[in-house]
């Protein structure tokens, strides 16, 4: 998957979603728009613009896709903002898929062992020492026996920063070692310290019971609130369900599996007599968690908090995991063809709603009598994400509608039969307030086609054109690398819109890399996804006759113009519609920004200039449109 994974990502994630989570959006049109997050402002400037996924700032000029702002945001680089992001999306990442038949890989054995030793001293911490008294009054406050202590193997870690170094080196066990199992950190200025101080500890183990990592609880005040494992060969979130070891009796018994996001919650679940719970780490569920639940049982409740983020985390689940289930497949008749093959999913999924303010946890402790009503009225999957993805869709909007439409339509196509099908598409039409011929029409449109983007409103043709020549701009200074320096001032890194052209143009500005016949090397040095992304790019120009040198240079310099004058014509489009909606309304307080923002946009794109008033230029019939009287100044 490495070669799709990104693509795939940015199907599963929505940018508005993304960014939503950090920054006030508000509708405007078609797009969203809030203060930016990379500067001050007092008048919002910062756009994000869901057709074609990306965001743009007309104060400071930060543009990209949804890895730009997360790398941007989060203080992150690609690598790690793949990683986050695909354990977000539910995406597999070749990277840490272990190799079959492969011989075990010394150092993984190591951490297991160092685990495993570490999760021996943090319990006997909790349990004996004055030093984890803080630990023993939360787990008592929290109602835990002494029976699930044991049974979790709960443990405790020391405000120090170099308990467990000294409890390990006295064994002769060096900080090193303990650095590969995840153990300790790297101090900037050499040596290592404790990862894990003053927090109550979770040992993580894999479905046969043996240590892989911990989850961490912070006493106090401590940021973050839960600290895991960094991710590793040995530790993977994405392919582990907290709790899985201890339940998988329980789960084929009951032949149901309760998947809940938190530690506390499976942990008191287990207390209570609910031994089918298992939980996340902190993501939506996987594919990979999928497998190892489904070889237990076909059936599969989501029993998430009852605030915004559970139910996204729900959504987004169900989103992500559906093409991952088992599924069979069988021809039926069809109106428009003699017949069509349809997928039917093998797996009940459905979705445990929580009373308000309750999360499992809380629901156990405080009202057990409750858990097997609340587990008992799940609903099906479908119905579930239908109330979600059509809450809040505004009725006056068209666009709005199809979209919400062909999100749904990916996952409906896997509802096992068409009485029920057609059930789920009457409540759709009912919420959305459409002729139910209309979105059976619509949903049957988005099964026939390619499965690619279906649950989002198509890209303008324009926006693909520019994503293509923004490829081809990179796969010329790939093949051509002296051009990157030649024309250093003329490409800006923050001006390259898909996140990996701006990371391999950024790397490719490294002046330590080899000046000729780099290629090879180059592609081996990169992250894999990158080095599959760079190749792709240099292949795609093997067919093409040898150039000169000074053929090439203008050929850049064409795609550079070309780039942005897109750009150029797609943000003052934008930013024209927004000042004539100010004019009619008149909004004498927002117009004087909108157009100080045109002004802005003007200099930062200064390759393309407006043309003279009064008229605009169309780039695409090449008629004048005459302008807003605001800018007739």
């Amino acid at each position: 998957m490495a070669g799709n994974s990104v693509e795939l990502i940015k199907d599963r994630l929505d940018i508005v979603d993304i960014i939503g989570e950090r920054v006030n959006l508000k509708k405007t049109g078609r797009s969203y728009k809030g203060l930016c997050p990379f500067h001050q402002e007092k008048t919002p400037s910062f756009v994000v613009f869901p057709e074609s996924q990306h965001f743009h700032c007309f104060g400071c000029g930060k543009s990209g896709d949804l890895f730009t702002f997360y790398e941007l945001s989060q203080k992150v680089d690609f690598r790690e903002a793949l990683s986050e992001l695909a354990e977000r999306a539910g995406v597999e990442l070749e990277t840490f898929r272990p190799t079959q038949n492969a011989e075990p890989d010394p150092v993984v054995a190591q951490s297991r062992d160092l685990n495993e030793l570490a999760a021996g001293i943090f319990h006997k911490v909790l349990l004996e020492s004055p030093a984890g008294g803080a630990g023993r009054d939360y787990l008592a406050r929290r109602g835990l026996d002494a029976d699930t202590i044991e049974r979790f193997r709960l443990g405790f870690a020391p405000p120090s920063w170099d308990f467990l170094i000294k409890q390990f080196s006295v064994r002769g066990i060096e900080a090193s070692a303990m650095f590969e199992a995840g153990l300790v950190q790297e101090r900037d200025n050499g040596g290592y310290y404790d990862r894990f101080r003053n927090r109550l500890i979770f040992p993580i183990r894999d479905r046969e019971g043996v240590v892989v990592g911990f989850g961490a609880r912070a006493m106090g005040d401590d940021q973050p609130k839960y600290l895991n494992s960094a991710q590793s060969a040995l530790f993977d979130k994405s392919r582990i369900l907290y709790g899985l070891d201890l339940a998988r009796d329980a789960i084929r018994e009951e032949d149901r599996v309760v998947v809940v996001e938190g530690y506390m919650d499976v942990i008191a679940a287990h207390q209570f007599g609910h031994r089918n719970v298992v939980a996340t780490m902190g993501t939506a569920v996987t594919e990979s968690q999928i497998e190892l639940v489904k070889r237990l049982t076909k059936r599969i409740v989501l029993a998430l908090d009852a605030d915004a983020a559970g139910q996204m985390a729900a959504l987004r689940t169900i989103e992500s995991i559906h093409t991952g289930l088992d599924q069979t497949e069988e021809f039926v008749p069809d109106p428009r063809a003699a017949f069509r093959i349809a997928r039917r999913i093998d797996t009940e999924i459905t979705v445990a709603e929580m009373p308000v303010g309750k999360d499992p946890d809380d629901l156990i402790r405080t009202a057990p009598e409750r858990w097997n009503e609340v587990i008992e009225s799940a609903r099906p999957y479908a119905e579930f994400l239908i109330a979600k993805v059509t809450e809040g869709v505004d009725l006056q909007d068209a666009t709005a509608k199809r979209h919400a439409v062909d999100r749904l339509a990916p996952v409906l196509q896997l509802v096992p039969d068409d009485l029920t099908r057609s059930h789920y598409s009457q409540m759709v039409a009912r919420r959305l307030d459409l002729p139910f011929r209309d979105v059976q029409a619509r949903l049957h449109r988005n099964l026939q086609g390619p499965s690619a983007r279906q649950n989002r409103t198509p890209v303008e043709p324009e926006r693909v054109s520019s994503l293509q020549i923004e490829d081809h701009l990179l796969a010329l200074l790939l093949r051509h690398r002296a051009l990157v320096f030649d024309l250093m001032s003329e490409i800006p890194p923050d001006d390259v819109m898909d996140a990996r052209n701006r990371t391999l143009l950024t790397t490719l500005r490294d002046p330590a890399l080899p000046d000729d016949h780099f290629e090879a090397g180059f592609i081996e040095s990169l992250d894999p996804v990158l080095g599959d992304y760079a190749a792709n790019l240099m292949q795609s120009l093997d067919d093409r006759p040898v150039q000169q040198p000074g053929d090439v240079r203008e050929e850049v310099l064409q795609t550079l113009m070309r780039l942005e004058r897109d750009r150029y014509d797609l943000l003052s489009a934008h930013l024209r519609g927004e000042i004539a909606t100010a004019e009619s309304s008149r909004d004498s307080e927002l117009l004087p920004a909108l157009l100080a923002q045109y002004d802005r946009l003007s200099v930062l794109h200064k390759r393309t200039y407006p043309p003279p008033s009064p008229y605009f230029t169309d780039s695409r019939t090449r008629t004048p449109v005459k302008k807003p009287r605001s800018f007739q100044r």
